[in-house]
């Protein structure tokens, strides 16, 4: 059983869209103006990274057309990020406009996958190098 459901899942996707594309007009403005704002609850309290830390300027970094800054300067996540930015408003839009569900079908299918421990396990030692290469970047 899925943990969202179809209706649920194209309401999150959406406002995450949205929200995702404001915070990152956002930090564009930011960044010409050099003003940094950090929203990691975890670099706040412990000054210590998570693993997403470095995300939305990895993001402005790969629409500035500079991949390896945003993956090796900032957070290789920043690439699933952008690419999540540009595919999800146009698949929410195809499915809509067509009256289908694929966007669902696909989670669906990527929930159950997430079932398997050759891949799940392999994400988690990803995301945790990931972690560890954000401390020692000094994110």
């Amino acid at each position: 059983m899925a943990i969202l459901t179809s209706r649920n899942l194209y309401v999150f996707v959406t406002l995450l869209s949205i929200v995702g594309w404001i915070w990152l007009v956002v930090n564009l403005f930011l960044e010409q103006h050099s003003v940094g704002v950090s929203v990691c609850l975890s670099k706040q309290i412990t000054d210590v990274p998570c693993p997403s830390c470095g995300s939305t300027r990895s993001v402005l970094s790969v629409f500035r057309g500079d991949f390896l800054e945003a993956i090796f300067r900032w957070n290789p996540l920043g690439i699933v990020v952008s690419l999540a930015l540009m595919i999800l408003p146009i698949w929410l839009i195809y499915d809509f406009l067509t009256k289908k569900q694929t966007l669902y079908q696909k989670y669906i299918t990527a929930e159950n996958l997430l079932k398997n421990p050759y891949l799940y396990i392999p994400l988690f030692i990803f995301l945790a190098l990931n972690w560890i290469w954000n401390i020692y970047k000094g994110l």
